[in-house]
């Protein structure tokens, strides 16, 4: 590892931290190319919470996702219904084609991140008080 580290002078922290941000984000976009090839574009069925079983059947339905939201909204009030539809986006966005897009956004944001703390690191500290 050192012997990588003296081949690309990498000697300084802020230049590894740098490294690791584009690391980080290479690998992010290999990820999220290989999600967004592998996965189906149709939503998952299953990840719908509102069933009726008509003549052996399964449907989706409308009413019986309204009674539920009813439901919770009585025992939790708003902000129960509106913490459910907040899990229910983020468990969404974990799936099929949409996780592709996660990923691209999460590997840019902890790249970005890396980047702006080795500007932090590479900026002289004021000793003298002033």
């Amino acid at each position: 590892m050192s012997a990588l580290l003296a081949r690309f002078k990498l000697s300084r922290l802020s230049d590894r931290v740098r490294l690791a941000g584009l690391l980080v984000l290479a690998l992010g976009l290999l990820a999220a190319v290989w999600v967004y090839l592998a996965a189906s574009s149709e939503p998952d069925p299953r990840l719908s919470q509102g069933y009726e079983i008509v003549g052996g059947q399964v449907y989706a339905s409308e009413q019986a996702e309204a009674a539920r939201r009813v439901q919770i909204e009585r025992v939790g009030g708003k902000a129960a219904v509106w913490a459910v539809e907040f899990n229910e986006w983020l468990a969404a966005q974990f799936q099929g084609r949409r996780l592709a897009l996660t990923l691209v956004l999460l590997s840019a944001l902890v790249a970005l991140g890396c980047s702006y703390l080795a500007g932090l690191m590479d900026e002289p500290l004021d000793t003298d008080g002033s």
